[in-house]
């Protein structure tokens, strides 16, 4: 019995559970970083967009500025929310033996840390959407880190431009968009993209496209239901939300939205801070870095039961934030 409320036991299996999908964090983000602090710090890098003067073999390498970057801090989040689990729940059981009752318990945990772990991935999918429109908030609202995007990154298209437009060319938008990225930040190694229900409705009714691509858009429609690759990009619809603070609920990408990512090496990365409890051999001040979950359980008497918490302190952060255009495609 001992053994299933053991921390150690519970961080690995937490670890495991397979929860909520995370499309965004996991494909723009999936790259991890573990600190040791509760601080999190990182750089902002720009590379040089000059070209190398051709030297003859016995001249000296020539001096130039090193590669141009800012740093960002901000103090780490951190999700925590502790359950407590009742014998009352259980005392249907009883009459089964304690094996029975012990396998019970069990599920019951399994089920609890579930959820949990669901609202804590919803929770990173979220403030994850919301660094690429250039800001990461928190549940409040309170923002956390600002990317400054610039204008060309959040462009807001209107009249003919407008996918729900006859006259309209979400290719050439698309193309533009992509040039703007890669001047930007160099050398991009391909590019996918988020699409709001709205936009790919306009993808699916815009002629132009069906008309461009007949044969491979036709084949993408038949098979998934929606448009997957256009202008050499991967498309990935994003139906998922979740509820706000006042219980309204919204779409990680907002209908209305095309966001078009840059692929590049370090673009963009999740970092981890300690979990702030003794009880966590990776926690705060262990002088080891940071785990993604942690889990604990402790008795309570009376009521008789066990608490179990679960804590989390992910950040999704941008290391080239030009890599991102944020577009409205639709009114």
């Amino acid at each position: 019995m001992d053994e299933l409320f053991n921390a150690r036991v519970l961080t690995a299996a937490i670890n495991k559970i397979k929860s909520v999908r995370t499309i965004i964090a996991d494909k723009v983000f999936g790259a991890k970083q573990f600190l040791y602090s509760g601080l999190f710090q990182w750089d902002v890098v720009s590379g040089s967009e000059r070209i190398l003067q051709n030297l003859r073999p016995m001249q000296e390498a020539q001096i130039v500025s090193a590669t141009g970057k800012s740093t960002i801090t901000c103090k780490g989040t951190r999700f925590s929310e502790k359950r407590l689990v009742l014998a009352s729940d259980l005392a249907d059981m009883r009459k089964y033996g304690e094996q029975a009752a012990t396998e019970l318990l069990g599920e019951k945990l399994n089920r609890e840390l579930l959820d949990m772990k669901t609202k804590v991935d919803r929770t990173r999918e979220f403030m994850a959407a919301r660094a690429l429109a250039g800001q990461v908030v928190d549940d409040a609202g309170t923002v956390l880190v600002d990317y400054n995007f610039g204008v060309a990154q959040k462009p807001t298209l209107a009249g003919k431009n407008l996918w729900t437009d006859s006259e309209s060319n979400p290719i050439k938008n698309i193309r533009a968009w992509k040039k703007i990225i890669t001047q930007a930040i160099g050398a991009v190694d391909g590019f996918f993209a988020f699409a709001g229900s709205s936009a790919m409705d306009a993808l699916l009714e815009n002629q132009k496209v069906l008309d461009l691509m007949k044969n491979q858009v036709g084949q993408q429609i038949a098979e998934k239901g929606r448009i997957t690759y256009l202008a050499e990009c991967e498309i990935e619809e994003i139906l998922g939300s979740y509820l706000d603070n006042s219980n309204v609920r919204k779409d990680f990408i907002p209908a209305e939205y095309f966001v078009l990512v840059g692929v590049s090496a370090q673009a963009a990365g999740e970092l981890y801070a300690p979990a702030i409890d003794f009880d966590d051999p990776n926690g705060v001040g262990s002088g080891k870095p940071a785990g993604m979950f942690f889990t604990k359980s402790w008795k309570s008497e009376d009521p008789s039961g066990r608490w179990v918490k679960v804590e989390a302190r992910p950040l999704p952060v941008l290391y080239k934030p030009e890599a991102i255009v944020y577009a409205k495609v639709v009114a």
